[in-house]
């Protein structure tokens, strides 16, 4: 293992964690991309690791923050993202269990933001966009029902 190339992959790591924040294992797949052997990527990510710049936990910590920030989306949905990304489910099962995401209270507050841009189409035609919409963020039947049902009453 040559330093230079040490010193290569090791910037590259830097320069996509100064992108944005991310996990272990989609750190390493970009790295094998770049065509990096096997040791050099393990150093780079044990260095990474010690310097606490690649942590599993706070990637997917961050991440459910931010994603229930700018577009909310049910607990199931998260998970799928976070397992595509990588991260082991122990992690996701922790991450998830502690933000405790309060489903009810999210459709409701998205169905009455988006019942407002639908105010002006018939009843039952507005009420099959907002299940829709509500549905395709990954919120369960009985909740979308209940949530569309108070608002419309």
């Amino acid at each position: 293992m040559s330093k230079s190339e040490l010193d290569k992959a090791a910037s590259y790591a830097y320069r996509l964690l100064g992108i944005r924040a991310r996990g272990e294992k989609e750190l390493e797949k970009r790295l094998v991309e770049k065509r990096y052997t096997r040791a050099i990527i393990g150093e780079v990510v044990s260095s990474l690791k010690k310097q606490k710049m690649l942590d599993d936990y706070s990637f997917a910590k961050a991440w459910v923050e931010s994603r229930m920030r700018s577009n909310p989306r049910a607990s199931v949905l998260l998970k799928r993202e976070l397992e595509s990304k990588g991260i082991e489910a122990s992690i996701i099962e922790r991450v998830l269990s502690v933000d405790k995401i309060e489903e009810d209270s999210i459709v409701r507050t998205l169905a009455s933001q988006k019942m407002k841009a639908l105010r002006e189409l018939p009843k039952e035609k507005a009420k099959s966009r907002l299940f829709a919409f509500l549905a395709r963020r990954g919120f369960n039947f009985d909740t979308i029902n209940s949530a569309i049902n108070e608002l419309l009453k």
